[in-house]
């Protein structure tokens, strides 16, 4: 089964009214209910970690959608809408024409990675978002699943660098107090 009969095939089984409505809240509106979730989450008194975990997760968010941006433009793969008539845009016409990989996929994945390194239980539920984010954007008809699936990846891997960069700078700060220490 190729690609377009995958989505099309996601449509037919979220037909119905129910369906349709999952498809568009999950492929347009999610991501914005998910922002707001990082948004707030280190919020408020004694959060300190959460605040750090949550300028992760969106540290992350905006470098996958910088990169998906640019990588989408290199590719340039058209939005299955447009490669085949047949395929029902459920929500407007995203702003780019590139279809692969999915930036709103990536920016939920790269969130999700960095909200589990810092908080397990919140990155799992962030993970369940994102994946029905990727699951919405296929179903609206504007992204065919290798699309998710990239920015799935693209946003992992940008997240595990950004703690990457987080650890060896909180590392060589915490080595630096050490050397300023007037104790020793």
């Amino acid at each position: 089964m190729n690609e377009i009969q995958l989505v099309k095939s996601l449509q037919d089984m979220l037909s119905g009214p129910i369906g349709q409505g999952f498809s568009i809240f999950a492929g347009r509106y999610l991501i914005f209910v998910f922002a707001f979730f990082v948004a707030v989450i280190g919020f408020g008194k004694n959060r300190k970690e959460l605040r750090k975990t949550a300028y992760a997760a969106t540290w992350s968010a905006m470098l996958a959608l910088i990169i998906t941006t640019s990588l989408g433009m290199l590719i340039d793969r058209p939005r299955p809408f447009v490669a085949d008539p047949s395929i029902v845009r459920l929500i407007p016409a995203p702003l780019t024409e590139h279809s692969m990989p999915s930036a709103h996929t990536a920016t939920a994945f790269g969130a999700a990675t960095a909200l589990a390194f810092g908080h397990p239980v919140l990155g799992l539920i962030a993970f369940v978002i994102a994946g029905l984010i990727g699951l919405g954007r296929v179903a609206s008809g504007v992204h065919f699943p290798t699309d998710i699936l990239a920015g799935a990846v693209l946003g992992c891997l940008v997240a595990i660098g950004v703690q990457m960069v987080r650890s060896k700078r909180w590392k060589r700060w915490m080595e630096i107090a050490d050397e300023s220490d007037p104790e020793e």
